[in-house]
């Protein structure tokens, strides 16, 4: 018998590959919510927070947090650009980013472009290989990326499929 935590892609291969003798705890898609009770005293922290949830050990663990709702009154604080500053700080050299093992980096950045597609939407950071690495092609090695997509085109059946895609990787959408 197997035990196994992580993506529903993994678990669904390793259910065939072992003819269901496999326990999974699949990968939730997890998001956090930030309403208008902003504090100034919590922007570092929550930046920090939100950092940590999405982009530490390269988005791979199940509690990773794949989509962030926040509301205006932290986006005018300037969480966003302080969310950006924390990510950029992250490099394969000290490993706080490193090789994504589910998906490669064709896969996310194809990704990426397919949520650009979406009306209203918008790089925030990222987006992008990393530089000078050595981490083969069957594997991903993607900057820390965050995409913003406007609420109301997330929710459109068009779209929301794609914004709700786990990709096991150092990758959110916004919104």
């Amino acid at each position: 018998l197997t035990q196994f935590t992580g993506s529903s892609r993994v678990a669904e291969r390793l259910a065939r590959g072992t003819n269901g003798k496999v326990k999974i705890e699949d990968a939730g898609f997890d998001w956090k919510i930030l309403g208008p009770d902003f504090d100034p005293k919590h922007l570092e922290y929550v930046a920090w927070q939100c950092d940590q949830d999405a982009y530490a050990a390269s988005g791979q663990k199940c509690s990773a947090q794949s989509m962030l709702f926040a509301h205006d009154n932290w986006v005018n604080a300037g969480l966003l650009d302080r969310l950006k500053e924390r990510a950029a700080t992250r490099k394969l050299d000290d490993l706080t980013v490193g090789p994504v093992l589910t998906q490669t980096t064709e896969e996310i950045l194809g990704h990426t472009e397919r949520l650009l597609s979406i009306p209203g939407s918008r790089l925030l950071f990222g987006g992008k290989e990393l530089n000078d690495h050595e981490i083969p092609e069957c594997y991903g090695a993607v900057e820390p990326t965050a995409v913003f997509v406007p609420l109301e085109e997330l929710i459109k059946d068009d779209n929301f499929d794609a914004c709700a895609r786990e990709l096991f990787a150092p990758f959110q959408v916004v919104t």
